[in-house]
């Protein structure tokens, strides 16, 4: 069984004219290849921090409405 590779195609496109265009400007690939790395860990740490932010609000949400559902159970017994 292949695992599927999840591959954001037009992220992949930016990070190659990136690429191609630092290597242009500083005629140097290791210092290309070095702010690629760069930018990809930057991405990396921005798309943990999203999931973490969204999933937090959708905890915090289920938290609220059964926190209200409690509340109101108690008010009617």
């Amino acid at each position: 069984m292949k695992p599927k590779l999840h591959l954001d195609w037009k992220k992949a496109l930016i990070f190659l004219l990136i690429s191609a265009g630092l290597i242009y400007i500083t005629k140097s690939i290791l210092m290309s290849i070095g702010i690629i790395l760069l930018l990809f860990v930057a991405d990396s740490l921005l798309a943990d921090w999203e999931y973490r932010r969204n999933t937090k609000r959708i905890f915090d949400d289920i938290r609220k409405e059964h926190e209200e559902k409690e509340k109101n159970n108690s008010r009617d017994k």
